[in-house]
Parts: C-alpha cells; sequence; structure tokens
C-alpha cells in the first residue's frame, strides 16, 4: 500500500491551488485524515493521501513540476531495512553548512569542496551515522552525523535534479575526529573541521550534501531512511552562498534577564542572526529598556524572548520579525514557595547555550540573600559536548586549559553587565559536570562565600576538601533553628577494627522532628503515622536523625556523632533533604546477576517478569487494573470515581495515553534494565539506620512496615535478602533474619542494622554507611529459598588519602576537579564492562571480582583522589545482547538476563509501533459528556483552554518534554542525567500540579450553581477535544465530568476485559485450542456459570498464562500467550 504525504508553507497555500487538484481525483488518491499529519514538520502544512492505483514516482514528481512543496512517498507494506547489510562510502563533490530559509531554500556560509580535498562519504550500520571525511596530511577528518545530531527527516532537492543534493537539518552541532592514517580505531576529538570552525559549526542549523552521482545519493538516502529512521521528502530546494551575519550582537542589552533571554534567542544560530532587522533589533532594545527595572518572572522582555525562543527553535520556518510583533509573552507562573529560580545553562567548548530558568530546590548558600545576592547572582553551569551530550574523555583532554581558567578565575561567565565566577558543587552535581557560579553582589565574591560556608581548614586532601565544601550545595528546606545548648555529641560505635556501626547516625527527640516536619510539608504530621528518619545538613553535620523517646524532657533536641562531623561551621538550622518511607524495590540487572550467582535459577525471574508482563498489559484491558496503574503513577485525579462513575479508563483517549505511555516506560525498563517489581508484600527500598538499643544480635534486623492507613505489620523470623544499589561483589546480597523487638517499635519504614558483631552489616554491603542510604531488602520466598549460596562480604579497604603539602589554592582545586572530569566517566564504562564480564566469565571470576574492587576505588575517587588503574589483561571484546552495545562485537547470552531481554524486545518493538497507530487517530469527542447548555460556556472555555495549554508548553519547553503525557506522569525523555541530577521530575510534576490547582481556583471563581458547573466543565472538555491535543484540559475538574457521566446511567459492562480478549481470540481462530487446552489441564471455575461465551474464553486465556507460568517446562508458552496478549491490548481502542 502507497502513501502520499504533501508538505508546504501554509502561506503558500492559494498558490497551489492547481497543483494540488489532482489529489481530488476519488479514483487516484483518498486524503487520510490523522493527528500525525497535522503537524509532521513543525511550521509546515502537512497532507496525507492514499494512492488507489500505482502511480510511478517521477510521474508524482513531474505533476507538481517545482511547485514549493515536498513530496514523501511512503510504501507501508515493505520492510527495506533487512536489504541494507554492509557499509558503503564513496566520493562527494562538497559538503555546506548554512540554514534553511524556506522550505524551498537553504543558504550557506561556507563549504568544503572535492576542488581542494579528496572528500568521501560512508556509513556505519552499527552505530548508525554517516560521515563524511577528507584527507588533511597524515590525517584524515571526519564529521560525524548521528541521530543524535540530525532531526527526524531529510530532503532530496529536485530544483535542478543533476546536483545530487541531500539536505540534512540538525538539532545540535555535530561532532569531529582526527584519524591519524595507518591507525584506523584511533579516533581523536577535534572542534573544526578543515576550515569548518567551531563558529560555523555551532551556528548552522542544516548541512547540504552533494553527491558525485544519482546512485551515490539513493545509497545514502536508503541509509537515512531505513537504518537511521529519519523521513524522506523531495522538493526544489535552492542552494544559495549567503554571507555570515551584518549586524553586530555585541551590545549588551540594559539589564540582565533581557541579555539572559537574547542570549538564547542568538544561540539558535545562522537562522536568527542572518534573518534579523535592524527594525526588530530596535523593538528588542527598546522592550528591554521599558523591562529594566523589572524581575524574573515578570519581566516584559525576557517573558516576549522567550516566547520567541520557543516559537524559533520549535518551528526552524518561522520569521522571527513577522513573529515578533505577533507572539504573546509567556505568561509568569507563580512562584512556588521554598524552590529556587535560578538562571542555568550548558557550557560548550563553543560557547555558552543558557537555558530557560526552572525551579530547583534551594540549598544552604542560596537562601543567604541578604549576603551574596538574590537567585539571578547565581548561575547553574553544566559542561556538555558540541551536541549537548555527556561529554566523555576524548573532548576533556583537549578541554583542560579552559577548564582550568574557568575554575581559577582567568575566564569568567558574562551574561548581560554580570561576570559569574566559579564558586564550588556538591557531589551529585560533580557526578553531572554541573557547577554553581556566583556573579559579585555588594563587592562580596564566591571566594567570600567559600569562606563563610565553615572553618576546612584542617583536611589535606583535595577530594576530600572539595567533597566537604559541596556539602551545603545539597538540594534542602530550611526547617527549624537550633540553640548550642540543645545540640550534644555523643560517640560512634565502633568495632574491633575501627569500623563504625552507627556511621552517619543522630538521634532527634521526637518533639523536634514534628516541628522540623511541621516546617517541612505539614502533611506530614500524623502522630501516628509520622516518619522517623530525617536526612540532613545542620552545621558542618551530614547525615540521618531518628526519633529517639529517651531524648524527651530532656533540653537536648539533637544528638550528633563524630561520624557526622564533617567540618566546623555556625549554621544551626535544621535542613532536610528526605524523610523515611518505603518505596517499592526492583530487580535489576546487577542483582539478577548475583542472585543468579547465588543460585537462584532463571525459571523464578522468568515468572516475575511475566507478572510484570501480564500486570502492563491487563492495565490496557482492564478498567479495574488500570485504576490501579493510573492511582499508582498519577494522583491528582480520581481514578476511582470516574470508574465507578462509568468512564471506561482504558477507552478513553486522555486516560488511555497515559497508560500507554506508562505500560512503555514499564517496557523500556524491562528491556534496558530487567527492572522487575517486587511486589510490595515481598520487599521494600528502606533507608539504613541503626538499633541504639542494642536490642538486635549480629546477622538480625529490625523491619516495621505500615500500610495506606497507617498500620503496622512487622517481620517477624523472616530470612530477608539485603544489598544496595549498584550492587557488584559475589557477596554484596547479604541473607539476614527480621526479627522483632518490642524496643524497636517505634521505628517504621526504615531497616535497622545490630550495633554488634564482626563488622557492621551495611559496611559488608559495599562498603556502605547510614548517612542516607537506601537499602534494597527483599523476603520473596522462592528467591530465599534458592538463594542457597551466601558468599562472604569483600573486604573494602580505601585507598590512602592523597594529601597535599601547604595551603589548597583555588588552583589546587582546578587541577584536581579538571582530573576528575576527565575521568569521570570511567564510572560506567567499568560499570558495563563489569556486567559484561559477569556474563561471559560469572561473578564469582577474578575478573569480575578485580573489576568490582575498581570500581569500590573509583566510587571514592571524590574523596581521596586516587583513581586505580585496570589491569591491562582484562579486556572484554564481545559483549551480551541484553547489553546492546553498539561499539562491541555482541553475543546470544544464554544467561537469565538474556532470556529476559529476549523475550521482552519483541514486546517492546510491538508497543512502540501501535502506540503511534494510535497517536494517529483522531480524537472523537464523546457525546456523554456534552450536556446542554455547555455553549454558554464556550467562549469562556477557549480563553482558558489557550492559557492552559501556553503553560503546558512552556513547562514542557523547560523540561524538553515531548509531550502533556510526560509531564503528567513522569516519564520524561530527556536525558538520564537530568532525570537523576537536576530535580526534572519532581520539580515539573510540582509546576504542573500547581498550575493544576490555579486552574481549579480559577473554575470556581464564578461561584455557579452545581448544574452550571456541569455546564462549565463540559464546555471545557468539549475545547479540548475538538482541539484534539492538551486533553488534560478536559479533566482538570475530573469530579465534575465522573458527575456527568454518573447521570447518564450508563450499564457498566461486567467484565468487559474478558469480553475483549475472548473476542479477539475467537476472530483470530483461536477458540478450539484454547478449550483443549483448558481441558487438558483441568481447568475450571465456578463463575464460568454466569459468564457468556467470550467472556469465559478470556477467562480460560488468561488461566493459561497463570498455569503456564507456575509450570517450569511451560514458560516460553507463557512467553507466546503473553505477546498475543499484549496484541490483544494494544488494539482495545
Amino acid at each position: 500500500m502507497t502513501y502520499l504525504t504533501i508538505t508546504y508553507n501554509q502561506r503558500d497555500a492559494l498558490l497551489l491551488q492547481k497543483n494540488l487538484q489532482v489529489l481530488s481525483v476519488p479514483q487516484w488518491f483518498t486524503e487520510i485524515s490523522t493527528k500525525k499529519c497535522l503537524s509532521t514538520i513543525p511550521g509546515l502544512v502537512s497532507r496525507s493521501f492514499q494512492c488507489l492505483i500505482p502511480i510511478p514516482y517521477d510521474v508524482i514528481l513531474s505533476t507538481f513540476n517545482n511547485a514549493p512543496l515536498w513530496i514523501k512517498l511512503e510504501m507501508k507494506s515493505v520492510e527495506e531495512s533487512s536489504s541494507i547489510t554492509n557499509n558503503e562510502n564513496g566520493n562527494l563533490i562538497r559538503i555546506l553548512f548554512g540554514y534553511l530559509e524556506t522550505n524551498v531554500s537553504y543558504c550557506w556560509i561556507k563549504q568544503i569542496s572535492n576542488k581542494w580535498h579528496s572528500l568521501e562519504w560512508k556509513t556505519d550500520i552499527n552505530r548508525k551515522y554517516v560521515a563524511v571525511t577528507f584527507k588533511n596530511g597524515e590525517n584524515m577528518i571526519e564529521v560525524r552525523l548521528n541521530q543524535e545530531c540530525l532531526d527526524k527527516y531529510f530532503m532530496i532537492s529536485t530544483h535542478n535534479t543533476g546536483n545530487h543534493v541531500i539536505i540534512l537539518p540538525l538539532k545540535t552541532a555535530p561532532r569531529c575526529y582526527n584519524i591519524p592514517l595507518g591507525q584506523r580505531q584511533t579516533y581523536q576529538r577535534i572542534l573544526d573541521f578543515g576550515e569548518i570552525d567551531g563558529v560555523c559549526l555551532s551556528n548552522s542549523s542544516a548541512i547540504c550534501l552533494q553527491f558525485m552521482d544519482q546512485e551515490s545519493l539513493i545509497i545514502c538516502k536508503n541509509f537515512l531512511q531505513n537504518i537511521m529512521k529519519l523521513d524522506c521528502h523531495f522538493g526544489p530546494i535552492n542552494c544559495v552562498e549567503v554571507s555570515s551575519q551584518a549586524l553586530n550582537f555585541d551590545d549588551i542589552l540594559s539589564d540582565f534577564w533581557s541579555d539572559y533571554a537574547f542570549k538564547m534567542l542568538l544561540i539558535l544560530g545562522y537562522r536568527i542572526k542572518n534573518q534579523i532587522t535592524e527594525l526588530t533589533l530596535g523593538k528588542i532594545h527598546q522592550l528591554s529598556d521599558l523591562s529594566r527595572d523589572e524581575q524574573y518572572p515578570k519581566h516584559q522582555c525576557y517573558s516576549k524572548l522567550l516566547a520567541l525562543y520557543y516559537k524559533v527553535r520549535h518551528n526552524r520556518f518561522c520569521d522571527i520579525n513577522e513573529e515578533f510583533d505577533k507572539i504573546q509573552s509567556i505568561l509568569p507562573s507563580a512562584m512556588m514557595d521554598k524552590w529556587i529560580y535560578v538562571p542555568r545553562a550548558y557550557l560548550t567548548p563553543y560557547g555558552l547555550v543558557p537555558l530557560s530558568v526552572k525551579s530547583m530546590r534551594g540549598n544552604r548558600v542560596l537562601r543567604e540573600q541578604e549576603l551574596f545576592g538574590p537567585p539571578e547572582n547565581y548561575c547553574r553551569i553544566i559542561i556538555r559536548d558540541v551536541d549537548l551530550g555527556q561529554p566523555q574523555q576524548d573532548l576533556m583532554r583537549i578541554s583542560e586549559q579552559w577548564i582550568k581558567n574557568l575554575i581559577i578565575g582567568k575566564n569568567f561567565i558574562t551574561i548581560g553587565n554580570r561576570q559569574f565566577s566559579f564558586l564550588l558543587c556538591s557531589n551529585s552535581q560533580l557526578r553531572d559536570k554541573s557547577f554553581w557560579f556566583h556573579a559579585p553582589y555588594f563587592g562580596r565574591t564566591a571566594e567570600d562565600i567559600r569562606k563563610w560556608m565553615g572553618d576546612f581548614s584542617h583536611e589535606k586532601c583535595v577530594g576530600t576538601l572539595i567533597s566537604r565544601m559541596g556539602l551545603p550545595f545539597t538540594g534542602t528546606t530550611a526547617t527549624i533553628k537550633l540553640l548550642p545548648h540543645q545540640m550534644k555529641r555523643i560517640e560512634d560505635k565502633v568495632d574491633n577494627q575501627g569500623r563504625i556501626f552507627t556511621d552517619g547516625v543522630g538521634k532527634i527527640s521526637r518533639e523536634a522532628l514534628r516541628q522540623a516536619l511541621m516546617a517541612y510539608d505539614p502533611n506530614l504530621i500524623d502522630e501516628d503515622n509520622m516518619p522517623c528518619v530525617i536526612q540532613v545538613r545542620l552545621n558542618g553535620i551530614k547525615g540521618v536523625f531518628v526519633v529517639a523517646d529517651d531524648l524527651k524532657d530532656r533540653g537536648v533536641l539533637i544528638q550528633y556523632r563524630p561520624s557526622q562531623h564533617k567540618f566546623n561551621a555556625d549554621h544551626n538550622i535544621l535542613e532536610i533533604i528526605k524523610y523515611s518511607s518505603s518505596r517499592m524495590a526492583f530487580l535489576n540487572q546487577q542483582i539478577i546477576g548475583l542472585l543468579d550467582n547465588m543460585g537462584v535459577p532463571e525459571y523464578i525471574f522468568l515468572q516475575l517478569q511475566n507478572k510484570t508482563r501480564l500486570s502492563i498489559s491487563m492495565s490496557l484491558l482492564a478498567n479495574g487494573s488500570a485504576q490501579r496503574t493510573l492511582e499508582q503513577n498519577i494522583r491528582l485525579y480520581d481514578w476511582r470515581r470516574m470508574r465507578t462513575s462509568g468512564i471506561q479508563l482504558t477507552k478513553e483517549p486522555f486516560a488511555r495515553s497515559l497508560l500507554l505511555l506508562l505500560a512503555k516506560e514499564r517496557l523500556k525498563k524491562l528491556k534496558d534494565k530487567s527492572h522487575v517489581p517486587i511486589p510490595l508484600s515481598d520487599g521494600r527500598m528502606l533507608l539504613g539506620v541503626v538499633d541504639e538499643t542494642d536490642s538486635l544480635e549480629y546477622g538480625e534486623v529490625f523491619i516495621q512496615l505500615r500500610d495506606l492507613n497507617g498500620h503496622p505489620e512487622t517481620l517477624h523470623n523472616q530470612q530477608v535478602l539485603v544489598t544496595k544499589n549498584p550492587a557488584h561483589f559475589p557477596g554484596d546480597i547479604r541473607i539476614l533474619n527480621a526479627v522483632d523487638r518490642l524496643a524497636l517499635h517505634h521505628l517504621y519504614d526504615c531497616i535497622v542494622f545490630p550495633t554488634k558483631g564482626e563488622r557492621p552489616h551495611p559496611n559488608e554491603i559495599s562498603g556502605s554507611d547510614l548517612d542516607g542510604d537506601e537499602y534494597w531488602t527483599c523476603w520473596n520466598e522462592d528467591l530465599i529459598n534458592n538463594a542457597t549460596k551466601q558468599y562472604a562480604p569483600a573486604i573494602f579497604n580505601s585507598a590512602e588519602k592523597v594529601t597535599h603539602n601547604g595551603e589548597i589554592t583555588i588552583s589546587t582545586i582546578a587541577d584536581f576537579l579538571y582530573k576528575y572530569l576527565l575521568r569521570s566517566d570511567s564510572l560506567g564504562v567499568l560499570s558495563r564492562r563489569h556486567l559484561a564480564c559477569c556474563a561471559f566469565y560469572g561473578a564469582n571470576h577474578e575478573y569480575s571480582c578485580t573489576l568490582a574492587g575498581i570500581i569500590s576505588q573509583v566510587v571514592d575517587f571524590p574523596k581521596t583522589g586516587v583513581f586505580p588503574e585496570t589491569p591491562k589483561n582484562i579486556n572484554i571484546n564481545r559483549y551480551p545482547d541484553f547489553m546492546e552495545n553498539k561499539h562491541r562485537e555482541s553475543f546470544e547470552s544464554d544467561s537469565s538476563l538474556g532470556i529476559m531481554y529476549r523475550q521482552v524486545k519483541d514486546v517492546w518493538k510491538m508497543h512502540l509501533e501501535w502506540q503511534k497507530t494510535f497517536e494517529e487517530q483522531n480524537i472523537i469527542i464523546n457525546p456523554d459528556f456534552i450536556i446542554e447548555g455547555y455553549e454558554d460556556y464556550i467562549i469562556e472555555a477557549e480563553e482558558d483552554y489557550k492559557y492552559y495549554t501556553s503553560r503546558i508548553n512552556t513547562i514542557s519547553s523547560i523540561y524538553n518534554l515531548e509531550n502533556e503525557y510526560e509531564l503528567i506522569t513522569g516519564c520524561h525523555s530527556c536525558a538520564e542525567e537530568e532525570r537523576q541530577n537536576n530535580d526534572s521530575v519532581e520539580t515539573a510534576s510540582l509546576e504542573f500540579r500547581q498550575l493544576t490547582r490555579e486552574m481549579r481556583n480559577k473554575f470556581g471563581l464564578d461561584k455557579l450553581y452545581y448544574m452550571k458547573k456541569l455546564q462549565k466543565a463540559s464546555a471545557w472538555y468539549y475545547v479540548a477535544y475538538k482541539a484534539g491535543t492538551i486533553l488534560s484540559f478536559g479533566w482538570i475538574m475530573d469530579q465534575l465530568m465522573s458527575d456527568i457521566m454518573e447521570r447518564r446511567q450508563i450499564p457498566r459492562e461486567e467484565h468487559q476485559a474478558l469480553k475483549s480478549i475472548g473476542t479477539a481470540l475467537y476472530n483470530q481462530g483461536f477458540s478450539t485450542q484454547i478449550r483443549e487446552q483448558v481441558s487438558k489441564w483441568q481447568i475450571d471455575d465456578a463463575n464460568w456459570m454466569n459468564y457468556s461465551e467470550t467472556e469465559i474464553l478470556g477467562d480460560q486465556f488468561l488461566k493459561i498464562i497463570e498455569q503456564c507460568n507456575e509450570r517450569y517446562g511451560e514458560l516460553e508458552l507463557a512467553n507466546i500467550l503473553l505477546r498475543m496478549l499484549h496484541m490483544i491490548a494494544l488494539n482495545n481502542f
């Protein structure tokens, strides 16, 4: 089946009327109206047609005869990728760097031609990139175009068919390499591509390749389409040489916020700098002058330029001069209490890339605004590669000087009239290559802040000093202020080798804990259900404080230990990082590998994964399962009320979109990380604390958990598996005995370790401590009973710290930080190598244990300054398939992890394809939600929808989210490090919740009586679903929407999921096989008397899956049936 898509600029619609008439011939074409076609390429209009008769492609091209449009032809039934098996290469006439001015005009600034160089192109199937190379003396210079830097489509120019031109729009600058001839495997990073310098590379937003002949163009086209999965369009694009921008953008705007936003706009490159006129530039200066005394978020110039930035970044065909007058400013958000709004920017070798301001947790330094200035006097600088990816060693090696100059203050970060100097960072920020910078405030500088933080003079190890100085930069919430007499030092408890049982643990009185939690979050205060542990910063103290009733009425509110005291400081405010709460535990690749090594057979893991797969599929089929899934992940709506009112959660477009994304995320985690949930009845993630009562013996732990109603349940005489993520040594999983001790009943939702024995249990687990670490705790009987091989815990002897003679200056700190940045990617590399080594040799092998020890030392590197060498004899050249390593040869692993991976990989692919199909469907307005009188509120609803959509789009842009569903579910598609270290999921969720509260308050301002409220809610629904996007607007008033459905009194369909499954199986011709299997296994159920034939068939199918999963020899059949079930679930809409 052939499909034709026409893409053009809306302003050319009248001009194209005659050309498009051919598409209205009903015998030849039928138009397909889909959501996807409405926004195939931002800024352009797309229309898709199904070709009813075979039409040669050259005939289609000639039909439109150089009209200003693009043509895309797709053959849905053909799978071409399998035909490309080899890498290709060939000669190139030239490569051009520039931008798309319009959909029919490409402007180039610089080129490299084969007149001066032997220019070649080549493909790499495994790594999925196209490279362009040329010889330069004894070296080969290469620019690499991969999926990270390319947009989702490319164009073949038909302007002059003899030119053989492909144009590739860019998302980011590409990486360049130097390859010494004769050393083909040696790649050295460089920042220029011959005469194409970093300025041109960073400002270009499209690259043009001109091939020697049509054959080469077709080969490259097929690679881009079928291997890199990019859309191909044909269009009459003219390539025109232009000069770089004539205007001078060096003039600083009148205030910080204006200049900050203007720099964001200019970072989009030549397509802005060459397009902007003097008139528009004058308007920007004028608006900047008007906004000079305004502050974020109500700064007019910042808001206007930010709106313009989002529009132009999204739409590369937008005319900035036309748009400046039309675009509405970004509406200011209500500032969230206890959160800080700080400028942030990526710093690449090509320069500063300012990012929109977003909320983040405050810290001790940022809260001192009277001393060191408001949040805009700070800037979060994140070092990134030229393509905004994580910088690796190859880049760090050529970046030493500019990084060190930045840290020691030779160079500054300049925004507007402010010069930001290096300040410091926390340990987690250092791992993300993220640093705080500060602009002087009334003469007080970054150096003054470092002195104010505390006395660190006793530290002689540079790494330890930086770690200690980083503690005040941890994200915290300030709570109560303590007086000196309310804090008392008590001694640590140690073993006979000096290892500390109480490492990182202190005590807090119940009243002080209540007051602190009241300041942190009043919703946590419940005398019968209040957290009993908090992780904190206080003065120079770090760690956890555990509620201690023996401090009552003693005047002492806090008792801390030497192991918690890291430096001297005068800051008696108790700052909370987090509090104790039990979270769901998951299996992962490391834990499965170690449990496998302890004797747990593969079928146990497959059974657990199959239960998860069943749960995922049923969430798309059964409204009850859908409700539970939504309640666990999104608590802003009353899903139970919605379901009981008669709303079909599995079919309603908004709810189903959320369910599909949650299912996609769960399947992805299963595939990538073997992220299998442990039922809450079988395990939790728990903060570790210590037994202050001496009630526990060595080998014992105390675990008391609370259910949703606060009722406690204590594990008694129950063996538990305990470890910490990540775990690498064979002995990192400990088998301990959970016991009940009355003296510890005041502790819950944590794991309590003893203070007796030959060694602290946390220290036995990867050398851990109790200063805030969470422990993976599991008492699943199948895992416990089969983990029969307990290995001795590894001995963790930290390397002796490297001490520095003399004063530790900022230059000393710069040397250390550069050394860390140079090697900071080693931990990930080593962890992946260890996983591969375990798959190849086993977890007990000498190589695996050596790598585990090296990883432990690398983790300590920021504190010790000692970086271990990896033995040269440990070479892992082949990686297991479940690691999906693109750069090494892979093998099909027969381990538990390999089997689990392959079973879920097929389902993952199926889910992705079918999710695209669902997203392409038109949104249908359900008449059951439309009630008489809704029309009276349409105009008002459209205004509210416009405001809400603008805010949703702004939040999504700030956090680099694809759509509202990522925002609502927390399933972010942004980079992994962004999710982990920059509070993105938490802060984006907070901003969405705040927006929802704001809209609910806005809805209630009219003080309407009940029937009018229903009409208004119906109008909100109608407006959102008519638009077909941002559907959450229609469910802001979810309670009223449930009321509307309940008033319809639509009979609820019993056993709806069973009926859907049975109908699908009957239509596919499987009913006979299922009944035969039921008879063979003698499956019966008394409830079937009340079921229809299709419902019985559906229930029998599910029972067969359950039986297969319980029978060791039938697990492959279970896999096949679960795959069938997920296909049925995906079609259930």
